[in-house]
């Protein structure tokens, strides 16, 4: 299906083919999701400057935006983002999670929902440690992963078949690649949302 390796090239093919199908299919956020999304802007307050890192269709970035955050909207896929320019107001921008080229301590928070999890594991610690370095003193990152074990590419149909590289993780198995990468685990959270589904929610803080 892809390079196991870089699986970069064909999640931008993947995502941009069916931006819109996705865009429609997932407009709601489910309930545990928005309750985390209130539960980071309690921390950080408002305003804000919330960098939400795999912006998908920008469904998130606008849910703060409404609710007072200043956002940057940031994802790999030119078809994603051209969704959500249909749906914020702030900048968008394409960005590669594993070095995103913002200079640096410029984010009160970074939101990353459903996106580190197309990650490989081995670039993981490199992606948080870089989430750490744009992150100011203080910044709280909140970062959502599916729970269960191993790597693998997967197919899924939005209107026709497309392939996904997911990578799973134990919940203790995560929140310690956030440690090592130097930021404090404040929250661990875990939801439910349909067959292969099971979630774990972090929030974490640079000391």
């Amino acid at each position: 299906m892809g390079d196991p390796e870089d699986p970069n090239a064909t999640h931008r093919a993947t995502y941009d083919d069916v931006a819109a199908r996705f865009a429609v299919v997932n407009v709601q956020m489910p309930p545990a999701v928005l309750n985390s999304a209130r539960q980071l802007l309690e921390i950080v307050g408002t305003p804000a400057r919330i960098l939400e890192l795999g912006c998908g269709h920008g469904r998130d970035a606008a849910w703060f935006e409404a609710h007072g955050a200043d956002v940057v909207a940031a994802d790999l896929s030119a078809g994603m983002l051209a969704e959500t320019r249909l749906r914020v107001t702030g900048p968008v921008v394409q960005v590669d999670m594993r070095a995103p080229a913002f200079r640096g301590t410029v984010f009160d928070g970074v939101w990353s929902n459903a996106a580190m999890l197309h990650l490989p594991k081995a670039l993981v610690p490199n992606a948080l440690a870089e989430i750490r370095r744009i992150l100011k003193p203080g910044g709280v990152l909140f970062v959502s992963i599916q729970v269960g074990a191993g790597e693998t590419w997967e197919a899924v149909s939005y209107g026709r078949p497309v392939a996904r590289y997911f990578s799973r993780y134990a919940p203790a198995e995560f929140g310690a690649l956030i440690e090592v990468a130097g930021m404090h685990l404040l929250e661990v959270e875990e939801s439910y949302g349909g067959p292969r589904r099971h979630w774990a929610h972090y929030f974490a803080q640079r000391d």
